[in-house]
């Protein structure tokens, strides 16, 4: 089985879905069956089986007062319980989508983050680092690379990674090594401290992914490496598999890539949710 578990309706920023509006519009709006089947059908013409919708939380506006960034605050405009509801709707319409969140961690807002997780019908949620304090490590317009040398970033980095592993919020972590995205290599520092990372993510029993968005980014390379992915196995993490897409035509791309690296790091099931409980199903073949 192939499965793409991280995948956004729209893309992020307002002049970008300005610009795109029309596509989700023609479809009868962003949330409506027509344009989550343009999701469904690019992923089955991949062979992919089952993916998850997994909208960013700075996309809700119940989440606007989480982070004084005012790019984050300008994104807070969508309905959760209105999101979560249109994903209901398509998989009763007998569409393979799981309901999702890529779930910001921030430390300051954990009991916030733990209620609206608690209080809407999840099939799982992701957990990714991309805030440190006020500063991001991969938005082009507020990037902690502006102000913080590499080794401050990598090694706040790890240890927010850690903590958001540990802290049981999460089903999955995603883009672990996500600071590289502008081909800000890992230091030799952090390259020590993974095997310790991994262990304390390994401890925590949550998953991690395999993702190809980093092969459209300036990096050029799954997230995580290869290396990294070996490391995860042999810790005896769990993984799912996914594309970080934004547009129907990147659901499930560079798959051939991630089940090839998957196979190679000693993987042989990727993990499934329901309702946030965990399963595993053996890798199918890239045909």
């Amino acid at each position: 089985m192939l499965t793409d578990y991280h995948l956004h309706l729209q893309p992020d920023g307002a002049a970008a879905r300005a610009e795109h509006a029309a596509e989700w519009d023609a479809a009868g709006g962003y949330l409506s069956p027509a344009w989550i089947g343009r999701y469904t059908a690019r992923a089955r013409a991949r062979g992919v089986q089952e993916i998850a919708i997994t909208e960013h939380v700075h996309r809700f506006a119940e989440a606007r007062e989480w982070h004084p960034n005012p790019w984050w605050r300008d994104e807070a405009t969508e309905d959760l319980d209105a999101y979560c509801a249109a994903l209901e709707a398509a998989r009763a319409e007998g569409l393979p989508v799981l309901i999702g969140i890529e779930m910001d961690w921030l430390p300051d807002r954990q009991a916030e983050i733990r209620r609206v997780v608690s209080d809407r019908p999840f099939d799982l949620v992701l957990g990714s680092v991309h805030w440190l304090a006020e500063r991001a490590v991969d938005h082009p317009d507020y990037l902690a690379w502006d102000t913080l040398d590499p080794e401050e970033i990598w090694a706040r980095y790890l240890d927010e990674l850690v903590a958001a592993a540990r802290s049981g919020l999460f089903d999955v972590m995603a883009h672990i090594d996500l600071p590289k995205v502008f081909g800000h290599r890992p230091p030799e520092s952090a390259l020590a401290r993974w095997p310790e990372v991994i262990a304390q993510i390994a401890a925590a029993g949550v998953a991690v992914e395999c993702s190809t968005a980093g092969l459209r980014k300036p990096v050029g390379e799954l997230y995580p490496h290869p290396d990294l992915l070996g490391l995860c196995a042999r810790a005896g993490i769990a993984v799912t598999l996914s594309s970080d897409a934004h547009r129907p035509a990147d659901v499930a791309a560079g798959y051939p890539t991630a089940v090839a690296a998957l196979g190679g790091a000693g993987y042989r099931h990727l993990t499934r949710f329901a309702r946030r409980v965990a399963t595993q199903a053996p890798i199918a073949d890239w045909a």
